[in-house]
C-alpha cells in the first residue's frame, strides 16, 4: 500500500505537504506553484490520494480546496513515516551546508523553529551563495510560504552584534538551531541533532 502512495515524485511531494500542514487547505494552482509541479500531475495525484482516503476536498468561492483527512485510519502511521524521513533529510542537508568553504555561522530560525525572527536561515561568512541555493530550495519544500534567508559578511554580523541590532537579537533570543558557529565558540549552543524544525515537529498537546 505504501509503495502505491510513494510511487511518484509528485505524489511524494504532495503527501509530505499535507502531512506537515494537516490543518490547512490548499487549492490546485497554489500546490502547483509551491511544489513546482504541473497542473495535470497535481490533479491526477490529488485524485489518487482522495480516492485512497488520506485527502478530502470541498468547493469554496469557485475553487476546489484539498485538505488532510485526519480520520483516515492510516494517517498517523503515514505521518510518522513522512516526519522521520524529513528529519533525516534535513539533517543531511544541514550537514552538507556546514561543509561549504568560508562559512562562519549557520543558524536555522523563523518558520523552521516557530520563531518570530525575521529570517529562517542566517548565513555568515565569505561564501559562494550559489552553492547554498539547491540546499535552501530543498529545505523549503513543503512550506506554504517562501523560505527567507539572509547572507551577511563577518564584519557586518559583528557590527550588528556590537550595536545590539534587533534583527540579530531576535534570532538569538528565540528558538533556533545553530548548525555551525565558528564565532561564538564559548557560548553553549544546541547540537545539530537537536533539530526541532516545523517540518517534522510533533503536534503540541
Amino acid at each position: 500500500m505504501l509503495e502505491q502512495i510513494f510511487s511518484s515524485v509528485a505524489r511524494t511531494k504532495i503527501l509530505k505537504l499535507f502531512c506537515v500542514h494537516a490543518q490547512e487547505k490548499f487549492f490546485i494552482r497554489e500546490l502547483a506553484r509551491r511544489l513546482d509541479l504541473q497542473l495535470n500531475s497535481i490533479r491526477r495525484e490529488l485524485s489518487n490520494l482522495e480516492d485512497f482516503g488520506i485527502l478530502t476536498s470541498e468547493e469554496s468561492q469557485g475553487k476546489k480546496y484539498y485538505f488532510t483527512n485526519l480520520d483516515f485510519a492510516l494517517f498517523p502511521e503515514i505521518k510518522n513515516l513522512v516526519f522521520k524521513s524529513l528529519a533525516l533529510e534535513e539533517m543531511d542537508i544541514a550537514d552538507k551546508m556546514s561543509k561549504i568553504p568560508g562559512l562562519k555561522l549557520l543558524v536555522f530560525s523563523g518558520v523552521l523553529t516557530e520563531s518570530p525572527a525575521a529570517t529562517d536561515v542566517l548565513i555568515v561568512g565569505k561564501v559562494n551563495k550559489t552553492k547554498f541555493d539547491r540546499y535552501l530550495r530543498k529545505i523549503s519544500e513543503g512550506l506554504p510560504e517562501d523560505l527567507r534567508y539572509t547572507f551577511l559578511s563577518l564584519s557586518d554580523y559583528l557590527y550588528r552584534l556590537e550595536i545590539t541590532d534587533k534583527f540579530i537579537y531576535d534570532i538569538w533570543s528565540n528558538s533556533k538551531v545553530i548548525v555551525v558557529d565558528k564565532i561564538s565558540k564559548d557560548m553553549k549552543q544546541p547540537q545539530m541533532m537537536d533539530f526541532n524544525f516545523k517540518h517534522f515537529k510533533t503536534d503540541k498537546k
